[in-house]
C-alpha cells in the first residue's frame, strides 16, 4: 500500500492509493516553516497502516533528493530542501518524489496510453505547471525541469504593466495566465481586490473588461501550446488546474489556438483525475520506479 502526498503552495494532502483510488484522503494547510512542515506531514500520516512506500507530488522541481523552487515566493524554505531523506527518516519507508505537474501528466497518460504516446499536461492554477510524456516515457530531464511550460516566454502582454515572474524573469506564461496573475490584472483593471474565480464568473457573464483579461490569458496559453507543439509534435494537450478546468476556459483556449495556422493545432482535452491527479500519478510513478501495491 502506497501513501501518496501532494505538497502544494497552500496545502498538503495525503491518501492511501489502492487500485488507482485515493482512500482516507486528508488535507491540511501548508505551513510557513520547515519544522511545522515536518510536523504537518507527521499529522497526516498518523493513525494509518504502515505503507510500503511514499509517493510524493511536490510543487517545484526535484533535483536528486532535493526540491528546488521555480517561483521562490511559493515556499520560503524550499530551495534545496532535502525532501526525500527527510521524509524517509520521518515516515520510515522508501520515498519517490516528483514534480506535481509531472506526476499529474503521468497519471493522465496512464489513462490514455492505449491510444497516445506523446502528451503534454498543463495545469492552470495558482501558478502554471506542466509535465511531458514522449514516446510513452515521462521526461523529467537531468535537473527535473522538463515540461515546465509555465516558465516559457510568450508574446502576449498582460493588462497591467509587465510583472516579474516569481522565477525572476519577465514574460513568463505564469505571469499572465495563472490564477494569481488573473487576480492581479483584474484588481488593477477594476480598481478593487478580485479573485480569479470572480474574474472568470464576470467573463462568463459577458463583462467586456473581464472577458478581455481572460481572452488575453487564453491567447497566451494558446501561444505556449503552439510553440510546444512545434518543438515536440504532440498528440494531445491535457488541461487541468482550477483555472484550466473552470467552465468555458477550454473553449476560450481552443478558440485562440485555432487562430494559428493548422500546423500548430493539437487536440486539447480536460484532465480527468481532478484534484487528486498529483497523488494518483505519483503513486503510479512509484510503482514504475520502485514497485509497490498500486
Amino acid at each position: 500500500m502506497i501513501l501518496a502526498i501532494d505538497i502544494g503552495g497552500t496545502k498538503i494532502a495525503a491518501a492511501h492509493v489502492v487500485n488507482g483510488a485515493c482512500i482516507d484522503r486528508r488535507q491540511l494547510p501548508m505551513p510557513d516553516t520547515e519544522a511545522e512542515f515536518l510536523q504537518t506531514i507527521a499529522r497526516l500520516a498518523t493513525g494509518r497502516p504502515l505503507p510500503s512506500g511514499i509517493a510524493v507530488a511536490v510543487t517545484g522541481y526535484v533535483n536528486g533528493d532535493r526540491v528546488q523552487s521555480f517561483n521562490h515566493k511559493t515556499i520560503s524554505f524550499w530551495d534545496g530542501f532535502p525532501l526525500i531523506p527527510r521524509l524517509a527518516q520521518l515516515l520510515g519507508a522508501p520515498v519517490v518524489a516528483i514534480n506535481d505537474a509531472q506526476a499529474a501528466a503521468w497519471g493522465e497518460y496512464c489513462l490514455r496510453k492505449a491510444s497516445c504516446q506523446d502528451l503534454l499536461f498543463m495545469t492552470l492554477s495558482t501558478g502554471v505547471g506542466g509535465g511531458l510524456v514522449l514516446g510513452g516515457t515521462l521526461r523529467e530531464g537531468s535537473h527535473g525541469l522538463a515540461g515546465h511550460i509555465g516558465h516559457v516566454a510568450i508574446d502576449v502582454p498582460p493588462i497591467d504593466a509587465p510583472s516579474m515572474c516569481g522565477c525572476g524573469r519577465l514574460g513568463c506564461l505564469e505571469a499572465i495566465a495563472s490564477g494569481t496573475a488573473l487576480a492581479r490584472q483584474a484588481s488593477h483593471r477594476f480598481g478593487r481586490s478580485m479573485t480569479s474565480s470572480e474574474l472568470l464568473d464576470s467573463a462568463r457573464g459577458g463583462d467586456a473588461l473581464a472577458l478581455d483579461i481572460v481572452q488575453r490569458a487564453s491567447h497566451a496559453v494558446a501561444s505556449a501550446i503552439a510553440s510546444a507543439h512545434a518543438q515536440l509534435d504532440l498528440q494531445v494537450l491535457v488541461l487541468g488546474g482550477s483555472v484550466g478546468l473552470a467552465p468555458n476556459m477550454l473553449n476560450w483556449i481552443e478558440s485562440a489556438l485555432h487562430r494559428y495556422p493548422a500546423v500548430y493545432h493539437v487536440r486539447v482535452e480536460r484532465a480527468t483525475l481532478g484534484a487528486d491527479a498529483g497523488m494518483l500519478g505519483a503513486a503510479a510513478w512509484f510503482q514504475d520506479q520502485r514497485g509497490g501495491d498500486y
